[in-house]
C-alpha cells in the first residue's frame, strides 16, 4: 500500500498578546457603531444578534457599511468613515481574525 504525506504549507499564527484592547465602561446611554462590508456577507447576522445584545445592555447601535476605498466612491466612504467615528460613543470596527 502506498502512503502520502501531505504538507502543510501555512506559516504558524504569531505570537502576540491576548489584550483585548481598553474598557469600553458601561454601555448604558451610549452610541455603539459597528461597521462592517459587504465581504463577509454572514457578518450581518452577527451585527443582529450583537444589535439585540447591545441594545439589552442600554446602548443605541449605529451599523455602518463601509463602500469601496478607491475613485470618488473611495472618497464618499472616507468621508462617512470620519462622520461615524466623530458621531459615536465605541466603536467595533473588525474581528480581529
Amino acid at each position: 500500500m502506498v502512503r502520502m504525506k501531505v504538507l502543510d504549507p501555512t506559516a504558524p499564527p504569531p505570537e502576540i498578546g491576548a489584550d483585548p484592547g481598553p474598557d469600553a465602561g458601561t454601555l448604558a446611554g451610549r452610541l455603539v457603531g459597528l461597521r462592517y462590508d459587504r465581504t463577509w456577507r454572514s457578518f450581518e447576522w452577527v451585527i443582529d444578534e450583537w444589535t439585540t445584545k447591545l441594545g439589552d445592555a442600554g446602548a443605541d447601535v449605529r451599523p455602518w457599511c463601509a463602500g469601496n476605498r478607491i475613485g470618488e466612491e473611495g472618497e464618499r466612504t472616507r468621508a462617512q468613515l470620519e462622520r461615524f467615528v466623530d458621531e459615536v460613543d465605541v466603536a467595533v470596527v473588525g474581528l480581529g481574525n
